[in-house]
């Protein structure tokens, strides 16, 4: 549930950096080689003599988990008729796949002639004849993240930061219908070989590893690459000033860099393993109204172009579907840039890093910390002097063909926090005022790689930014010694989300006895879990009773549009187990865990992934998008005067509920 206002400020940023250069202060690589004619080729790979494909060559590619010290062997073949199209045995995927994710290893048999993938108990069945592959339970067959958690539950392993699943309270899921995926269906195919299944290595990833949240790898012609992970490292818009490093270098120097058109077997392989990844992890397909993406798309009017060999004719069809048809603060490019065509990418990223660091910066987030001010200053100025007010969706000015209806709601709100915030506010705060706390914060965040655990060095102020849970666990401290508090409010009017981990700590602070309860829908497993943790508040090594504070003060959740994803989820979780009162306006919505998106050009994006928060309400499945209703709403006028103010915070309450 990643924080995502500021990455798209981030983003704009850089474009509009981008823009401003010339093509001649563009530091170009010399010119790629003009490829060779391509011979027209049929739609499947030719079969022998005995109906089976053929296969071509085979070769053994690397696998770059974000360094280049350290690497995996992937064998990848070339079938007749799809050139360029990687195939990969199964056993060796899945092998890379596990080898540092789970705690077991997937095995391996027959049965008959199907391929039985088991782990855990559960299986997964591939049938290269159906062309089909089925698991009943996809949770299980993946573990669980932590001794004694749910199986491939919400919080990551690295993520149990002073907490743990609850012994009290036992959490559960209804019966997993999982999933069944014909490649046929997508104009894929798999193919036995010996005594393994070949298949194309972005459809194996799609149905293997963004399931589980781990579709991370991309292609570059000659070796295999995490681009989600290491995003930030390797060109593209969210990162457009990061300097060469030798890991992004090594992506772009494979052979689809120096190529100006993917092959038009590779570019069907591209199409209909991106309309596999959606059909299986998109979490607003029923919203929305998509059966399958394919259809989905061909009425959009963008079959054609994500079709192109040439990926910069798909490229404004794909900026379309993210900004506009998938319309959430959850769905966004990242990488946009396709590996093919991209060899000069690095000299131009060399060029815009020269460009800050003569004007004293290192990113364009440095940038940004300078220019929101700025910006702030110059919408105030747009709607005092001008009259235009950028954060009315319903001005007519506002009309933007370029993002969908509620992504231009949760900019405006966005926009509207950012005026009304004054310049030294920061990050994070903790506010006194009578007998009343308010604790701000940005994001939901927990910093997995701090070095100690909190039971050997308590939380220090360097904490406190990068921590959620450290941040509350000082507000609690500092609440008790002061010993005259009433009211605690946790201020999320200017939260854009982040870390489930985080949501979690922050619910066993407001929980009577440190016991959290998340529950959500599972769209590939097709079932409804109830996660139940318990979280160590006061940093005793004791998960008791003793923990949380709910029923020792009165809580607040203060709230905006502009508060998302797990700002949406606190005041939902809170509200719906009745542990604090909602302030404010209605939060901005963002039911789903982020997803990621993958193709087999390189690009990356973020989406609305499977696991949808919310409740099971007999039959039916509430969400927590439009969820929340207000306790104590604001009017137009305490919106323009009480948010970032920890006085009239106070004074409101004070008022309103004595």
């Amino acid at each position: 549930m990643k924080n995502r206002f500021r990455k798209w400020l981030s983003i704009l940023l850089a474009m509009m950096l981008a823009a401003s250069l010339s093509p001649a202060a563009v530091a170009e690589s010399p010119a790629a080689a003009e490829p060779e004619a391509a011979t027209a080729e049929p739609d499947a790979a030719e079969p022998d003599a005995a109906g089976e494909p053929v296969l071509l060559s085979s070769r053994t590619a690397r696998v770059f988990p974000g360094t280049l010290d350290s690497s995996y062997s992937l064998t990848t073949w070339e079938v007749e008729g799809e050139q360029d199209v990687p195939y990969v045995p199964l056993r060796e995927y899945m092998t890379v796949l596990y080898d540092d994710a789970c705690q077991s290893s997937p095995a391996f048999s027959w049965e008959g002639n199907v391929y039985v993938i088991s782990n855990n108990g559960e299986h997964i069945y591939v049938d290269p004849e159906a062309q089909t592959i089925r698991c009943g339970n996809w949770r299980a067959f993946h573990g669980p993240n932590y001794p004694g958690a749910v199986p491939a539950g919400i919080v990551e392993r690295e993520e149990f930061i002073a907490l743990r699943p609850s012994e009290k309270n036992q959490s559960s899921e209804t019966e997993s219908l999982g999933y069944e995926v014909c490649l046929t269906d997508y104009g894929l195919r798999m193919i036995r070989h010996g005594e393994d299944v070949l298949m194309p290595f972005a459809a194996a990833q799609n149905v293997l590893g963004a399931t589980a949240m781990m579709g991370v790898l991309a292609y570059n012609g000659e070796d295999y690459f995490d681009i989600v992970n290491c995003y930030e490292s390797i060109y593209g818009s969210a990162s457009m000033t990061a300097a060469p490093n030798p890991y992004a270098n090594r992506w772009f120097s494979g052979p689809f860099a120096a190529r100006t058109e993917m092959s038009e077997a590779y570019a069907r392989y591209n199409y209909n393993s991106t309309c596999l990844l959606l059909d299986l992890t998109y979490g607003h397909r029923e919203e929305r109204g998509i059966a399958r993406f394919d259809t989905y798309l061909e009425e959009q009017g963008l079959k054609e172009a994500l079709l192109t060999p040439d990926p910069k004719d798909d490229a404004d069809s794909l900026k379309k579907l993210f900004n506009l048809l998938f319309d959430s603060g959850h769905d966004a490019e990242i990488l946009t840039r396709s590996i093919y065509d991209s060899e000069a990418i690095p000299g131009r990223a060399e060029v815009l890093h020269s460009l800050l660091t003569l004007i004293g910066y290192d990113s364009v987030g440095q940038l940004q910390e300078d220019l929101e001010p700025l910006l702030a200053l110059l919408m105030k100025l747009m709607k005092n002097v001008f009259g235009f007010d950028p954060t009315d969706e319903n001005d007519p000015a506002n009309q933007n063909a370029e993002t969908g209806p509620n992504v231009s709601e949760l900019l405006a709100n966005s926009l509207k926090m950012m005026i009304l915030k004054p310049l030294s506010y920061g990050k994070n705060r903790i506010d006194f005022q009578g007998d009343t706390c308010i604790i701000y914060f940005e994001s939901f965040s927990e910093n997995v790689k701090r070095a100690e655990s909190f039971y050997t060095k308590l939380p220090t102020k360097a904490d406190i930014e990068e921590s959620t849970f450290a941040l509350v666990w000082s507000a609690f401290d500092q609440i008790k010694k002061a010993g005259n508090i009433k009211k605690v409010v946790f201020d999320l009017s200017n939260n854009g989300g982040g870390a489930a981990a985080a949501l979690i700590s922050v619910l066993g602070f407001l929980s009577p006895d440190g016991e959290v309860e998340i529950t959500y829908q599972d769209l590939v497993n097709r079932n409804y879990v109830s996660e139940y943790y318990h979280v160590d508040t006061n940093l005793d090594g004791n998960f008791d009773d003793q923990d949380g504070y709910g029923g020792q003060y009165e809580f607040y959740i203060l709230t905006s549009g502009s508060s998302y994803s797990c700002g949406t989820a606190l005041p939902y979780f809170a509200q719906k187990n009745k542990l604090a009162k909602i302030v404010g306006t209605r939060p901005g919505g963002g039911d789903c865990v982020v997803g990621f998106y993958v193709d087999a050009t390189g690009r990356v994006g973020g989406i609305s992934g499977f696991l949808k928060l919310g409740t099971m309400e007999g039959d039916t499945f509430i969400s927590d998008e439009n969820a929340v209703e207000m306790d104590l709403p604001f009017t137009e006028e305490e919106v323009e005067n009480v948010y970032f103010h920890p006085d009239k915070i106070a004074s409101f309450l004070a008022e309103r509920d004595p």
